[in-house]
C-alpha cells in the first residue's frame, strides 16, 4: 500500500532499518512538490547568501594561489575581506541548516494535523518557524558546544552524543518542551536503540557523501584549473557560481537525512509509547455509522419478496 503522507498514522509507526529508508523517500515522492515550493520561500535564500559568501572566500584563495608570495604580500586586505565573507557563508550554512530542519519538520508537523485535502503553504509553515527560530539558533549553538566537547576530551563520548542529539530537533519541534525535556528524551528514546540510530545515520551519510561529490566536481575542477596556472576567464563569478551550486546541492542532500532522523524518532516513539496505536484505537468507533444509500431499499422499506 501506497502511503500519501496525509495522516498522522501514515509517521506514527515501527518501521525496521529498510523501512525507514524507504520511507525518507516515498514522503519526498508523495510531499515533493509542495515541500519544494516551502523550501523555495523560506530555505532557499538564506542558502544563496551562504554560498555568495563562501564562494567569494573561495576566489579570494584561488587569487593568493596564482599570485604566489606576492599575493600574500600585496593581498593583504583582500585576504581579510575574502576571509570575512567566508565566515560569514559558513554561519550562513548554520543557519542554512538549521533552517531547513525546522521548516521539514514543521511541515511534517503540519501535515499530520491539518485534513487530507489542504495543502501545507509557506506562509502555514512559516507561522510556525518564525515563532521558534530565534531559539532553535540557541539551542544548535548549545548542542554544537556540548557535542564538540565530547569530542574534545574522548572520541567515543562525543559520538554518543552525536548520534542521540541527532533526534533533538525532532524531540523539540513535535514534542513542544523545554530545552532540558527535549535534552533527556532523546537519551530516554534512543535507549537500547543507538546503534539502530548510528547506522541509520551512517548510512544517510554514506548516501549524502557520494551524491554530493557530483555537487562539488565545478569546485574541484575549477580549482585544479587554477593550481595548473591555467587562466580562466571570469575567476571569481565561476567561483562564486559553483559554490552556490554546491550549497544547493547540500540543501538538497541534506533533506532525506533530516527526514530518515524524524522516522526513526517517530519509529523509537512508537516502540516506547505506542503513541500511534493509541491514536488508532481511539479512532475505533469514531468513524460515521454506514448508512443505506440504495435509492430503491430504505431501512424502513420491506421491499418486494
Amino acid at each position: 500500500m501506497r502511503h500519501t503522507f496525509t495522516h498522522e498514522l501514515d509517521y506514527r509507526q515501527e518501521r525496521d532499518f529498510g523501512q525507514k529508508i524507504n520511507a525518507t523517500f516515498a514522503f519526498i515522492q508523495a510531499q515533493g512538490r509542495p515541500l519544494t515550493r516551502v523550501l523555495l520561500y523560506l530555505v532557499l535564500p538564506v542558502a544563496l547568501l551562504s554560498g555568495i559568501g563562501m564562494g567569494i572566500g573561495q576566489a579570494g584563495v584561488f587569487s593568493l594561489l596564482g599570485q604566489g608570495r606576492r599575493g600574500l604580500a600585496s593581498g593583504a586586505f583582500g585576504s581579510v575581506s575574502s576571509g570575512l565573507a567566508f565566515m560569514t557563508g559558513v554561519g550562513g550554512a548554520l543557519l542554512t541548516y538549521l533552517l531547513l530542519t525546522a521548516t521539514l519538520y514543521e511541515y511534517v508537523r503540519l501535515r499530520m494535523t491539518l485534513p487530507a485535502d489542504e495543502e501545507v503553504t509557506p506562509a502555514l509553515v512559516w507561522s510556525q518557524v518564525r515563532s521558534s527560530v530565534w531559539w532553535i539558533l540557541l539551542s544548535g549553538i548549545i548542542l554544537t558546544v556540548l557535542t564538540g566537547l565530547g569530542f574534545v576530551f574522548l572520541f567515543f563520548p562525543g559520538v554518543y552524543l552525536a548520534v542521540a542529539l541527532s533526534l533533538f530537533f525532532a524531540v523539540m519541534i513535535m514534542e513542544r518542551n523545554g530545552f532540558s525535556k527535549n535534552f533527556s528524551r532523546c537519551f530516554e528514546l534512543v535507549s537500547g536503540h543507538w546503534w539502530s540510530t548510528f547506522g541509520l545515520l551512517f548510512i544517510m551519510w554514506i548516501i549524502q557523501s557520494f551524491a554530493g561529490f557530483i555537487f562539488q566536481i565545478p569546485t574541484y575542477l575549477l580549482m585544479g584549473l587554477k593550481m595548473a596556472h591555467i587562466p580562466i576567464p571570469g575567476e571569481e563569478m565561476l567561483a562564486i557560481a559553483t559554490q552556490v551550486f554546491a550549497t544547493i546541492g547540500q540543501v538538497l542532500l541534506y533533506t532525506p537525512t533530516m527526514l530518515a532522523i524524524l522516522f526513526q524518532y517517530f519509529n523509537l516513539v512508537e516502540r516506547k509509547d505506542g503513541v500511534g496505536m493509541r491514536h488508532l484505537v481511539d479512532s475505533i468507533g469514531q468513524q460515521p455509522a454506514t448508512t443505506v444509500s440504495s435509492a430503491a431499499y430504505r431501512p424502513d422499506e420491506e421491499g418486494e419478496y
